[in-house]
């Protein structure tokens, strides 16, 4: 055997037994191995991505909720900066966690610019129900093909409507929260995929 098939056999069984233990390849680094696992290619159709939006959005609304609903008893002379998700370092971290943008709007948020069109109609739907007291259910739209957005009304009896949005007439108080489709697909596991069909 000559030194060049010599060397690319020991080469490639060297790259074999590196290849094969990937959590000891990185020498346990958790982080990295979620990287890894993120980048993994995976089929992943539409209702899938509405699937798991729903479930992360019923997560995040219901932490976010009582997270709220806890600053506001504890400390209610910070009600407003708490009404605009400030001085609650648990959003931040729920928005860091799902990579989603958290907010909670209310009627005023009708004319706000940063809201698209469709879901400047949502919120109009919601105060129109809000209005004729009819009910509120969540529902997730989609924007464009890049993003998601989970919106989940809050019950007239939480202390959010009052102390948030006591001066609305209505006290509508509307949970919205954004996903990009790209990070869903990422952070999502490939074996809860699976589980969903």
């Amino acid at each position: 055997m000559n030194y060049f098939s010599s060397f690319t056999l020991v080469a490639f069984i060297g790259l074999l037994f590196v290849g094969c233990n990937m959590e000891r390849r990185v020498n346990g680094s958790k982080e990295a191995v979620e990287k890894v696992k993120s980048m993994q290619i995976k089929r992943v159709t539409t209702q899938q991505v509405v699937t798991i939006v729903d479930d992360w959005g019923q997560r995040i609304v219901k932490q976010a909720q009582a997270n709220l609903e806890n600053a506001l008893a504890k400390s209610p002379s910070d009600a407003a900066a708490f009404c605009q998700l400030q001085k609650l370092p648990q959003i931040d971290s729920l928005e860091k966690l799902y990579t989603a943008e958290i907010n909670l709007l209310g009627t005023k948020d009708l004319k706000n610019p940063t809201l698209s069109a469709k879901e400047q109609e949502i919120l109009d739907a919601y105060v129109y129900n809000a209005e004729n007291k009819l009910s509120q259910i969540p529902n997730i739209q989609k924007l464009g093909d890049s993003a998601l957005v989970y919106n989940a009304p809050v019950s007239l009896q939480s202390s959010i409507c009052h102390k948030c949005f006591g001066e609305d007439a209505t006290h509508l108080a509307v949970w919205r929260v954004k996903f990009k489709r790209s990070e869903v697909i990422r952070k999502v596991n490939a074996k809860s995929l699976q589980k969903i069909k």
